[in-house]
């Protein structure tokens, strides 16, 4: 088999079992649209948000990392530490809780969220365990088992919360989240042992060793990265703040769905890109054609279902969700724009800090989180005017961000040329 047709072939497999678990809730939503009103997905999303701009930090960024090394043995001692940093950081966030929960609900305006925010910490802890064990399998080139996790924790995430939905306990969104983050957390340590991640091969000077080796991931990743996530959390807020729950709610709606393809098929690239870039990069290799290859391919998946979303939104969700979503079918019309340019560019952005380029990465973070700081401006427009003038900054970053990005390929490509000569 050839070198192209194995990196086609990894990216192929684990795209698979992420598009296996983007059908499930498609699959699913239709029933949870009933279960749950636009109430219930408004607090979801503010919890959401929070937790993902959390979760950055959850590992130290070093599950990134867990590709780089040479031999294996260094790869286990780093995931060590970095659940040790993980175990800190959840008990970190847990005092963080205690202290300013209310106050958080408040400035929200949203106080049914206080207590919701104590499942932060355990969740974190969950997600941690995740990415580090998935990092683990991406590379070993498990790639199969990789997406057969995603596929796990998303159908009992799913299952969770219809079970939880019908039986009324609470917000059984972000009760069947947090079952789902369990699961694949669960699920992919059981994985993770069978393919040779054995806690006996940790050692304490190695893994003291390792996280200062790659103290980059972190200490330039982190910080740029928080802000690039709270890029993404200040549209959740400002319309929480300046519009109606039922506004927000099905802001929230259209934005769960519009996310799910580029949260798992996006990611799955990402994934086998690192895995694959990393491994060529050591080799010297020629990497171009393939990542052309791929971002072409990408841009024909995004205008096509941006066409199809684009003109059928509205009925699709009023049709698959019920009237009261109909609204969230227009938005979605509306976002269709920011979520294609992602879905083509930002499986991308893990080239970047494998080609060596972290502070590119964390220079285009700090200045998404600034363009998107300015809808603050947009509070008191109408809420197509706000909608359209976040899809214009997304569209205009994500644009710079593919510049960067190709550019990174292009100058590695030219060295390796000139040492090649």
């Amino acid at each position: 088999m050839t070198s192209k047709s194995s990196f086609t072939k990894n990216i192929l497999t684990l795209s698979a079992g992420n598009g296996i678990a983007f059908i499930i809730p498609v699959i699913l939503y239709p029933v949870l649209s009933r279960i749950f009103d636009r109430g219930d997905y408004a607090l979801f999303g503010l919890y959401s948000s929070i937790f993902g701009f959390l979760e950055i930090a959850s590992a130290g960024r070093y599950d990134f990392a867990v590709v780089m090394p040479k031999e294996n043995n260094d790869a286990i001692n780093l995931i060590g530490g970095a659940l040790i940093i993980s175990v800190c950081y959840s008990f970190l966030i847990l005092l963080l809780v205690i202290l300013f929960k209310d106050i958080v609900a408040d400035k929200l305006n949203n106080h049914d969220l206080a207590n919701w925010l104590y499942l932060l910490p355990i969740g974190l802890l969950f997600i941690s365990v995740s990415k580090l064990g998935n990092a683990w399998l991406i590379r070993i080139k498990k790639f199969k088992s990789a997406s057969i996790n995603k596929a796990s924790q998303k159908f009992a995430e799913g299952s969770a919360q219809m079970v939880f939905g019908f039986l009324k306990k609470g917000n059984g969104l972000i009760l069947g989240d947090l079952a789902g983050r369990l699961f694949n957390a669960i699920f992919s340590m059981y994985q993770c042992t069978i393919y040779g991640l054995e806690k006996n091969k940790l050692v304490k000077s190695k893994i003291k060793e390792n996280l200062l080796k790659y103290l980059e991931f972190p200490k330039y990743s982190i910080f740029p990265a928080m802000l690039n996530a709270m890029g993404g959390m200040l549209p959740v807020f400002i319309i929480n703040i300046f519009y109606s729950v039922e506004v927000s709610g099905s802001f929230n709606f259209s934005r769960i769905l519009l996310s799910v393809p580029f949260a798992l098929i996006a990611a799955g690239i990402s994934q086998v890109l690192m895995q694959q870039v990393s491994e060529r990069r050591n080799k010297d290799e020629s990497i171009s054609k393939e990542i052309y290859s791929l971002a072409f391919r990408l841009f024909i998946l995004s205008i096509t279902g941006s066409l199809i979303t684009y003109y059928f939104a509205p009925d699709l969700f009023e049709w698959l969700f019920g009237s009261k979503w109909r609204v969230a079918g227009e938005y979605t019309s509306i976002l269709i724009l920011s979520t294609s340019i992602s879905l083509v560019i930002s499986p991308f952005s893990i080239l970047l800090p494998v080609l060596g380029k972290i502070k590119w990465t964390s220079l285009w973070q700090v200045f998404y989180f600034l363009a998107v700081s300015t809808l603050w401006f947009f509070g008191n427009f109408s809420i197509s005017a706000f909608l359209i003038a976040l899809v214009l900054i997304d569209v205009v970053c994500y644009i710079i961000y593919g510049v960067l990005i190709f550019k990174s390929v292009n100058n590695y490509e030219s060295s390796l040329r000139d040492r090649l000569v």
